[in-house]
């Protein structure tokens, strides 16, 4: 009998059904934890008069015995992260190279009980970071502990908003939420895959390989696919429609920026975190990337797509440790191109069934969906971050100062390294 790894649970790792990575409701932490949601609230005046610091200063520590349940935890993963990214960042000419006990102390043992690295990452500012919007909140929902919403408004950009910002902007909660909306649009694929594969490998241990019947149930798996990534290219108008790009070069990106390689910014030996008991863990972490996602990295697998680049394998040490272990799970198993490459034509395969051209069309309209998704993304990146940084860069020219080159917040080149994945998804 042939025998593979278990086909992981997604619900074992913390990932919902129907939302996948992106939480299928929206918690608040219990009242004890208030001077923290409070001064989040009061985030974008703070950094306006620069008066965050002193506020962040005057916090109390305030104990983590009181988070009882995982979105607790990622809750105040999220707001201390804002808070710490805030003490940093506020005098972005003079940044600080420490963070006091009050966020240290608590933010450093949130990160190490959802394992993940001390710095903001992309499932702080946006898998984690949404709740109703305004008149779509029932205040009687937004209790300790208790679902706030469910997943139906992560479909509709205006019933949510982000849980904490910078600026208050509906341009910063675009710029975070649309990749929620995309991820739970999308995250009924991670069980629906893992079924398919599951299917095939039930067949082919019953040693049914001739029948077709298992393999003609991939057809409408794959025509979901292809569905569903063309709805998570028409999502991403949402951040067209919503963000203005110099609103996002001057107040937004500045504030997700890490401290590894941040000698230009003032932060040459990256960020020390003074703990109450006189220790000190210095980082140098990354900012907030769409590259730490791990869902993409799912598709990649599952799709067979190949990156000559290991970039985003660096990425998964920004990822909760729940989610770089489904990843490690899931690399255990075949891709979907593994097992329609085996039925596809080769140079020695004399015919080839209709059935089985049908199955190898399908799934190259997955990759032709999968590759507009991305190219779609490189559009982005150039509205968002190249072209304000080219602009910035003839200014400052123009004044005869030196300028620096275009970076994303994890420090690649964006757009290269975007094309590359982009054309790497078709090839193989």
């Amino acid at each position: 009998m042939q025998t593979r790894p278990p086909i992981p649970n997604p619900e074992d790792y913390g990932i919902d059904l129907r939302t996948g990575f992106v939480p299928s409701q929206s918690v608040e932490l219990p009242a004890y934890y208030a001077p923290w949601r409070d001064l989040c609230s009061k985030m974008p005046e703070l950094l306006q008069k620069q008066t965050a610091r002193s506020a962040i200063d005057a916090l109390d520590i305030l104990d983590t015995k009181h988070l009882a349940t995982l979105a607790h935890w990622q809750r105040a993963y999220i707001l201390l992260g804002y808070l710490s990214q805030a003490y940093i960042w506020q005098d972005r000419s003079i940044p600080s190279s420490t963070v006091p006990a009050s966020v240290a102390d608590p933010f450093l043992k949130a990160c190490d009980h959802l394992g993940m690295q001390p710095v903001l990452s992309y499932a702080g500012s946006s898998l984690w970071n949404w709740e109703p919007n305004g008149r779509h909140h029932d205040e009687n929902h937004h209790t300790s502990g208790t679902a706030a919403s469910s997943c139906p408004d992560l479909a509709d950009f205006s019933t949510i908003k982000c849980y904490t910002t910078f600026t208050g902007t509906r341009d910063e909660d675009s710029f975070n939420l649309v990749p929620s909306m995309v991820e739970a649009e999308s995250g009924r694929l991670i069980p629906l895959l893992l079924n398919a594969l599951d299917l095939v490998h039930q067949h082919q241990v019953q040693q049914k390989q001739q029948q077709p019947g298992v393999f003609l149930h991939l057809l409408p798996v794959l025509e979901e696919c292809t569905r569903t990534l063309t709805k998570m290219h028409e999502i991403l108008s949402v951040l067209f429609d919503n963000c203005d790009p110099s609103v996002f070069h001057q107040d937004i990106r500045p504030m997700l920026a890490g401290s590894a390689a941040a000698e230009d910014k003032g932060l040459p030996a990256g960020v020390t975190f003074q703990c109450s008991d006189g220790s000190r863990v210095v980082a140098k972490c990354v900012g907030a990337s769409a590259g730490q996602s791990a869902f993409f990295q799912f598709l990649d697998h599952m799709f067979g797509v190949q990156h000559e680049s290991k970039f985003l394998v660096s990425m998964r040490a920004y990822m909760p440790r729940q989610h770089r272990e489904f990843l490690g799970a899931v690399e255990k198993l075949p891709s979907l191109r593994d097992i329609i490459d085996a039925r596809s034509p080769t140079p020695t395969t004399t015919t080839t069934t209709d059935r089985d051209q049908t199955l190898v069309t399908a799934f190259h309209a997955v990759l032709e969906a999968f590759r507009l998704f991305r190219t779609r993304h490189i559009a982005i990146v150039s509205r968002y971050i190249v072209q304000p940084v080219a602009a910035e860069a003839r200014r400052l020219r123009a004044e005869g100062k030196p300028t620096t080159e275009a970076r994303g917040t994890a420090g690649s080149k964006p757009v290269p390294f975007l094309k590359q994945y982009r054309d790497e998804t078709v090839l193989r």
